[in-house]
């Protein structure tokens, strides 16, 4: 069965792959502007582990120290990682360089956590994103993916019922407390910027970030929805977005990566499609 195309030149599953992997270079581009990769943490020393068993396996066998007390060592793991995913946008139809770039970024992400003294949630995006073009067949692929976009529906769900059930949502200042607690330093560093009036303007009128809090908590519970029909994918892809625009403004948090996952609800018309041309050359 040849696959559902796209253009007429390329298959769904390889475009998919393609655009996915050009998102996540555009996400190494910010890891290296911003000094995040490998070798520009500088050797670090302190770490943090937590309670997590694989974080205390790589320790314990010295993978991170290895990998980052080590300036060849480091910017080498950094050229591979950077590489392999450039590799992955030129041949994604090569699964070899997907599992290559899946085990050097998943070391990464240990590694970063760990010396940054806090597990950021944001970057399991590119793990959770890259994942499914492990898959060497179609219907795994196909069976992967959407499992995948039923993932993204409870990262969203769950943050709404933890609201919910918290009673959050019924505090009026909720939202003004919010942008006190976490644009305060932005605010005190920067009072004249335009950004900074707009939080002005927001804390003589405390019924404005406490409507948009509203607002966002409803977009979460939304995505309920996705469990039961793929008819409002549309509208997830869209809250997705606003979703991760609303965490930057409201509560300075950028979580861009988790925003990739977006792409899970987006041409699922043509997803749905090309999962029946699996189905029936493979009954």
């Amino acid at each position: 069965m040849e696959s559902l195309k796209i253009g007429g030149n390329i298959s769904y599953r390889n475009w998919l792959c393609r655009f996915c992997f050009l998102l996540i270079f555009g996400s190494l581009i910010y890891y290296f502007v911003s000094h995040t990769l490998i070798s520009q943490l500088h050797s670090p020393v302190l770490k943090f582990a937590s309670t997590d068993l694989t974080y205390w396996v790589f320790h314990i066998i010295h993978i991170p120290g290895l990998i980052s007390g080590n300036p060849v060592i480091a910017v080498t793991f950094d050229i591979l990682l950077i590489g392999s995913c450039m590799l992955v946008i030129c041949f994604p139809e090569k699964r070899f360089w997907a599992r290559i770039f899946f085990v050097l970024y998943f070391i990464y992400f240990v590694i970063y956590n760990s010396f940054g003294m806090h597990h950021v949630h944001s970057r399991i995006g590119i793990l959770l994103l890259s994942a499914p073009f492990l898959i060497r067949d179609e219907e795994g692929f196909v069976i992967f993916w959407q499992g995948l976009r039923y993932y993204v529906c409870y990262i969203y769900s769950s943050a709404f019922l933890w609201k919910l059930f918290r009673g959050s949502w019924l505090y009026g200042e909720q939202g003004i407390l919010i942008i006190k607690k976490n644009l305060t330093p932005y605010i005190y560093f920067n009072p004249r910027s335009v950004l900074s009036q707009v939080y002005y303007f927001l804390f003589r009128y405390p019924v404005l970030p406490d409507i948009l809090m509203k607002t966002g908590f409803l977009m979460e519970g939304f995505f309920i929805l996705g469990f039961f029909t793929k008819r409002f994918d549309n509208y997830l892809f869209l809250f997705s977005i606003l979703l991760t625009l609303g965490f930057v403004f409201m509560a300075d948090a950028l979580f861009f990566e988790i925003a990739f996952l977006a792409i899970v609800f987006y041409k699922n018309d043509v997803a749905m499609v090309y999962t029946r041309e699996i189905y029936v050359a493979n009954p």
